[in-house]
């Protein structure tokens, strides 16, 4: 079915993919007339050597550069302020997101900083789509394959109160280079877990209320880049091919995410993060089932498309569900959130949080505050 409402696209910028591409960013940095880049990066990327390639790479091209590799897990407006007040006062002339979601949301965090004259958290609510400030060229490269940072519109930052998330088109990387062979080394708890998180978001963007039917075929894509690969790079993480095909699932899970946006399966899993430190691709594995389910008893059709588009066997609402916890199993996730610490007496904060995010929302099911209540009493 051909959707006939009205939408539109905002297409990200450069994507340049293959194995080896980071080598050349000094000499496309250089090419474009850059001279002193600002590396925004984590603690785990210099020990593991991948700074030091990038490094390289700039030094190659006679590119100066400086770092900042203290960005946390779970990024915070304290990495964000450090970040900004280094650019600030630097001379630089490109920002460069070396690492999973964290570093790329920390680099849009500031960029919103830089772009409004405000801290992160003002943002909250009010996209950055214009500035009357210069526009710092803006380059992420992945070394994780699924939060979708790299070709999405938002970041996901943490306050001293609570996980909030910040969009706008200005905050999306102009420039995105997707080197798979920095992801070889990634373990497979990680690699299962930021996996899946791309998976939620392609399978939240295509079941969801926006309507976008060039998303809703890159939603299918990704999904299935995510089926086919994520069990092989879970296994055998030297699989460059695995490897390349999940890269790929995280890009298209984020170009879907600021088309459409996700569903309440994320739209529920933020709350839960504000409250405890936990894994966010875990939390997604123990929320999926229950959202799943609560969706398909008006939405069983559109997941339905899914399993037919991609040939899957059987009942077709049963086999994305099957698909779907498949993949959830394999980031280890608990069957509960009482598993985390999530009690009872947290459920109306947490019910709250889940009003406010558009996520929610958007779910393909309407997700009122007592049904969202119900939810989480369900997966405590």
């Amino acid at each position: 079915m051909t959707p006939v409402g009205r939408f539109e696209l905002n297409w990200p910028g450069d994507a340049l993919f293959g194995a080896g591409r980071v080598d050349g960013l000094g000499t496309l940095l250089a090419g474009r007339g850059q001279t002193r880049a600002l590396i925004v990066t984590d603690p785990g990327l210099r020990e593991a050597g991948v700074l030091a390639r990038v490094e390289a790479a700039l030094q190659a091209g006679g590119v100066a550069f400086d770092s900042y590799d203290q960005v946390s897990p779970n990024p915070t407006t304290a990495n964000v302020r450090a970040t900004r007040e280094i650019w600030e006062t630097g001379g630089f002339d490109a920002l460069i997101a070396l690492g999973g979601g964290s570093s790329i949301d920390t680099a849009k965090g500031a960029m919103a900083e830089i772009l409004t004259g405000k801290e992160a958290i003002a943002c909250f609510g009010q996209n950055v789509d214009r500035s009357d400030r210069p526009l710092p060229p803006f380059y992420a490269i992945p070394t994780t394959s699924g939060t979708g940072s790299e070709s999405s519109l938002g970041a996901v930052l943490k306050s001293p109160e609570r996980k909030f998330v910040i969009r706008g088109a200005l905050l999306q990387p102009r420039t995105v280079i997707m080197d798979p062979e920095l992801t070889l080394s990634l373990p497979p708890g990680m690699t299962a877990a930021t996996g899946f998180d791309a998976f939620c978001h392609a399978i939240g963007a295509y079941t969801n209320t926006s309507i976008n039917p060039v998303a809703d075929e890159l939603a299918l894509a990704a999904i299935r880049l995510a089926l086919e690969h994520l069990p092989v790079a879970v296994d055998h993480g030297d699989d460059l091919e695995a490897r390349s095909g999940l890269m790929q699932a995280s890009y298209l899970g984020g170009v879907c995410i600021g088309q459409k946006g996700v569903d309440g399966i994320h739209g529920l899993c933020t709350p839960v993060e504000s409250l405890i430190p936990a894994v966010h691709g875990q939390v997604l594995g123990t929320l999926l089932p229950y959202v799943l389910r609560y969706n398909f008893e008006t939405q069983a059709k559109r997941y339905a498309e899914i399993s037919k588009r991609l040939g899957l066997d059987g009942n077709p609402v049963e086999a994305i569900f099957d698909a779907a916890t498949g993949l959830a199993a394999l980031t280890g996730c608990p069957a509960r959130l009482g598993d985390y610490g999530i009690t009872q007496g947290d459920i109306p904060r947490l019910t709250e949080m889940a009003l406010l995010s558009q996520a929610t929302q958007r779910n393909g099911r309407e997700m009122p505050a007592e049904n969202i209540t119900k939810l989480y009493e369900t997966m405590i």
